[in-house]
């Protein structure tokens, strides 16, 4: 009896530890990222950007963002985050110019793969993202009053530092 026991014991113990999860996703819901929302603004590109997103709601957030140079939009993003049925936490958007010329047939589409504090990472799904789009990119508040948003891709980040309206 003792040694089925010790048998017992030492198969489960084996079996545990080459029992392979799937990794827990980086947040619970969405909430975990309400201070994304809000309306902020800032300069880069050489003109001056604003973004806008709405509170979570319905496994979502939306928001949009525009670049505006010499006092003309010229680029749109429509931005969505949404927690799907399998519990992940998606970044999709797509770029638009002026006149509502979609500059990719596709939405572009990352995963959130980090949240530490108030500092989100999002990964691209696909092996390769399109032309235009970025590599990576981490959304971070280090107060209230402040969203950076930091894109990884070209020779060097582009940092959209900008201030709560």
């Amino acid at each position: 009896m003792r040694r089925i026991t010790l048998v017992t014991v030492c198969a489960v113990a084996v079996t545990s530890a080459f029992t392979v999860r799937a990794p827990a996703p980086p947040a619970e819901s969405l909430d975990d990222l309400a201070w994304i929302a809000g309306h902020w603004g800032g300069e880069a590109f050489g003109g001056q950007v604003e973004e806008a997103w709405f509170a979570p709601a319905g496994r979502s957030m939306s928001g949009s963002f525009r670049l505006i140079q010499n006092d003309l939009a010229v680029m749109y993003e429509l931005l969505l985050l949404e927690q799907d049925d399998d519990g992940e936490i998606y970044y999709r958007f797509k770029h638009i110019s002026r006149g509502w010329e979609p500059w990719e047939e596709v939405r572009l589409e990352y995963r959130l793969t980090e949240l530490e504090d108030r500092k989100a990472t999002f990964r691209p799904t696909s092996d390769e993202p399109p032309q235009n789009a970025p590599a990576w990119f981490t959304y971070e508040s280090p107060s209230g009053n402040r969203l950076v948003v930091t894109i990884h891709g070209g020779e060097s980040p582009i940092v959209l530092a900008m201030r709560r309206r």
